[in-house]
């Protein structure tokens, strides 16, 4: 309507302007204006004297800039006060400095292993952070937990506004892949913004996480010395570790000088020196050999690498990243003796156990081979120099940690015929104390024999064979439970000594140590006698332990249990309640709350399987304050 008013107005206006005649558009009313009378004076008054004296101009001068120079001085004092106030106060005062990623979650991870980061983001600014975003950029080797199991590098998450003192969280979860000792590291980047401006700031903070152990166990058998231009074979044995699948996985041998590949028993995805093996599960292991003719000069060495991981999606590269690695040196000799030594266990030791070493040899030559001598130099991280011990006369240095056979002890030795053949023994122990053994890592002992003589025929010259016997030893296990009232993770109740038809509560700790070797697959096993209740409640949340009502078994899958644990690094510890309500009939006894309690893992060493036990936990709790009698049931 007002648009119309005003239109109607200007035509109107347009007819007045361009008609020859007045009335064309009527006159708008006006309100007539009255005079009003005013006194004003007719005279401007006395002409002012604008003649100053000098003196006058310096101390006006002099004012104005005294006024001025105050006034700043005065300015400047306040601006202080004011940005000190500020400063230290904190007042209004936006930062990055107050602003904090927090982050928890575990710095050491088994590779391949789901890694659960909690982050939180605190505001601790005087104002709202608005248009909050987190970028994460990953370490290599970083993959969802998902069935895609994709490789992450970078996610942007929107976190919106975080008002003056408070705080989001996010959790991050993804599974991470790496060499043994690898360390991972995590970075998270917060962008945001303040209302009313369009600057963008960001805080930045670093995670790094340690990769304990390999998703994958490499192993490669191979001889130690061989005769120039003679065929040799590679056993590459891969097995998972992880308890998740390790996807795409390849074997890559970097093969050395005078080595020519001739066959293996897996097919090569490339260049004869390229495996695929595929998928692996936890515990799957795939095994191929490698065979092919080396060439080299007496006592010179060759060195193979091979390497394990996941297959790239980059065409330029072998890996997406590298899971673990092995380098293996072959020594070329001569050899005219066919010498072997085998270990009556195996090769796997026992801590503390003696371990035989059955040595054989036979003449491969023509001739025949006089004054011969053997002798056997044992070494090794775990190895016991007080445990020696031969048979056939053999003298033990314990000095060069060495045993030594010949003619004057052994006659078969005097004088070696064509196809003639023999055999002695040895045998030696680890140390046997655990708490010697709890710093080594992956402990072994080395057997390296070599035997010499004389070659009397045709050609007269001196030989000799070398065999060499390695022997893993294995870990130890150890499994305590006991009961307590006062200690633990719990507050129990019920009478102390416990009382017929009283229900008393106890807690029940199990604890595992584990001296040298990693394992995994651990498992404890208890059962509760008839009249003890589960209380439902464990600790901590983080291990897994669970109840089977029907069979009455306490499970608590262990998992994996690192080299030292107990003794390098805490030992591995859960707790749980639980209840029982003696009868008449067990008054004046002490009462079991939980059977014998067992405990199986694997090496992952030696591959061997580890057992321990624990025996029966009663009512006779383990507090400091535990005094006689407190045990027994009483009426």
């Amino acid at each position: 309507m007002d648009s119309e008013f005003e239109k109607s107005r200007i035509e109107k206006l347009k007819r007045s302007l361009y008609s020859r005649n007045e009335k064309v558009v009527p006159k708008e009313h006006r309100t007539p204006v009255h005079s009003v009378e005013s006194d004003v004076p007719t005279n401007w008054g006395e002409r002012p004297n604008f003649q100053f004296s000098e003196k006058e101009i310096m101390q006006t001068n002099n004012s104005f800039f005294n006024k001025f120079f105050v006034t700043s001085i005065i300015f400047f004092v306040i601006s202080l006060l004011i940005a000190g106030f500020i400063f230290f106060g904190g007042i209004n005062m936006i930062s990055s400095n107050n602003l904090d990623i927090k982050v928890i979650g575990s710095s050491s991870i088994s590779s391949g292993e789901e890694l659960d980061l909690g982050l939180s983001i605190v505001n601790q600014n005087r104002a709202d952070l608005e248009a909050v975003s987190l970028t994460i950029i990953y370490p290599d080797g970083t993959r969802s937990v998902d069935a895609s199991a994709k490789t992450l590098t970078r996610d942007k998450v929107d976190i919106g506004t975080i008002a003056q003192g408070q705080s989001k969280d996010h959790t991050v979860r993804v599974a991470v892949f790496g060499e043994k000792d690898a360390v991972k590291t995590f970075t998270f980047s917060v962008d945001y913004k303040l209302k009313g401006s369009n600057a963008t700031f960001t805080k930045d903070k670093t995670y790094d996480v340690l990769i304990g152990s390999s998703p994958i166990l490499l192993n490669v058998d191979y001889p130690k010395e061989v005769n120039s231009g003679k065929d040799v074979a590679l056993s590459v044995s891969i097995t998972s570790n992880s308890s998740s699948v390790v996807q795409n996985v390849l074997v890559k041998v970097e093969y050395p000088y005078g080595f020519t590949y001739t066959d293996s028993s897996m097919k090569p995805l490339r260049d004869n020196n390229v495996w695929s093996i595929g998928d692996l599960k936890n515990g799957d292991k795939k095994t191929f050999t490698i065979s092919g003719n080396i060439v080299g000069q007496n006592l010179e060495d060759r060195t193979f690498r091979v390497s394990v991981g996941t297959q790239s999606s980059d065409p330029t590269k072998d890996f997406d990243v590298s899971l673990a690695a092995s380098t293996i040196t072959m020594g070329i000799r001569k050899s005219f003796f066919d010498l072997s030594a085998d270990a009556q266990n195996g090769n796997v030791a026992s801590i503390g156990l003696p371990n035989p070493i059955t040595i054989k040899w036979q003449n491969t030559l023509p001739d025949k081979i006089v004054n011969s001598k053997i002798q056997a130099f044992i070494s090794g991280d775990a190895f016991d120099k007080n445990s020696v011990n031969a048979t056939g006369g053999g003298y033990y240095d314990s000095y060069s940690k060495s045993v030594s056979w010949d003619k004057t002890t052994v006659g078969d030795l005097t004088e070696i015929s064509p196809g003639d053949s023999g055999q002695l023994q040895l045998s030696f122990a680890s140390l046997a104390d655990p708490m010697q053994m709890r710093s080594i890592k992956n402990p072994h002992m080395d057997v390296h024999i070599v035997m010499t003589g004389s070659r009397s025929g045709s050609v007269t010259e001196d030989v000799s064979s070398t065999a060499d016997v390695t022997l893993k030893v294995e870990s130890t296990i150890g499994l305590t439970a006991k009961s307590y009232r006062e200690v633990g993770p719990f507050a129990n109740t019920g009478p102390i000594p416990p009382r017929a038809e009283k229900e008393s509560t106890y807690t029940v700790t199990w604890t595992l140590t584990d001296t040298s070797n990693d394992l995994k697959d651990g498992v404890v096993l208890a059962t509760l006698p008839a009249g003890v209740v589960w209380k439902g409640e464990t600790s901590p949340t983080s291990e897994r332990i669970s109840y089977n009502p029907d069979t009455r078994q306490v499970l608590w899958s262990v998992g994996t249990v690192t080299a030292g644990t107990g003794f390098t690094y805490s030992p591995r510890a859960v707790s749980f309640k639980v209840g029982i309500t003696p009868n008449v009939k067990q008054v004046g006894s002490v009462v079991s709350l939980i059977s014998e309690t067992s405990v199986t893992a694997t090496d992952t060493y030696t591959l061997t399987s580890l057992k321990a036990r624990a025996p029966v936990v009663t009512t006779q709790y383990s507090d400091p304050n535990f005094k006689s009698n407190n045990d027994i049931v009483g009426k």
